[in-house]
């Protein structure tokens, strides 16, 4: 049975994480507007080091989000998030790292941290519309569900959707956890 309540706690803990998430690339365009990064790598710093810090940092916001978006649904709107702990967490963590690479991905296109925020904004509420976080994918004529099976946050809802309102475990998530 469809639980509105349910199906809007998970899509907004997915919009409103994948939003910051993406808001990565704002960090990066302003270490190259800034020179910033420039001279980051006149340190003994390796880039991998440099973008797993600065990956991992976000990365941990995101899932502090999430935390607190989980506890909210939880304690206050009385949502079920699953039978499965171990399931809802590896989604979690999945999606965060999805969000962010998609983020890191976009801080290499951007030119300067308005371009970044607003798109972050712009992308994270499309996808979350298109991906069936702010209604259900069914009122979507049936190619729109075809196609927006390209968007991590399709498949994040899907595995939100499989764990809250179906019931599902680890096994009845993997496909969505293999794809994010």
């Amino acid at each position: 049975p469809f639980d509105g309540t349910a199906h809007a706690s998970a899509g907004q803990l997915i919009v409103w994480v994948f939003i910051p998430l993406l808001g990565a690339s704002e960090l990066f365009a302003v270490e190259r507007s800034t020179g910033t990064l420039r001279r980051l790598f006149t340190m003994p710093v390796t880039r991998i080091a440099y973008l797993l810090g600065t990956i991992g940092g976000q990365l941990s916001i995101g899932l502090v989000q999430m935390l607190l978006l989980a506890g909210f649904g939880l304690f206050v709107l009385k949502v079920n998030w699953g039978q499965s702990p171990l399931a809802l967490v590896l989604l979690l963590i999945t999606f965060g790292l999805a969000s962010v690479a998609f983020g890191t991905m976009l801080g290499t296109f951007v030119k300067t941290p308005s371009q970044a925020n607003g798109l972050s904004i712009m992308l994270g509420m499309t996808m979350g519309m298109l991906g069936g976080c702010m209604w259900p994918l069914e009122v979507f004529p049936p190619t729109v569900r075809t196609i927006v099976h390209i968007l991590p946050t399709t498949w994040a809802m899907r595995g939100m959707t499989d764990l809250v309102m179906r019931g599902e475990g680890l096994t009845g998530i993997w496909p969505e956890l293999r794809a994010l």
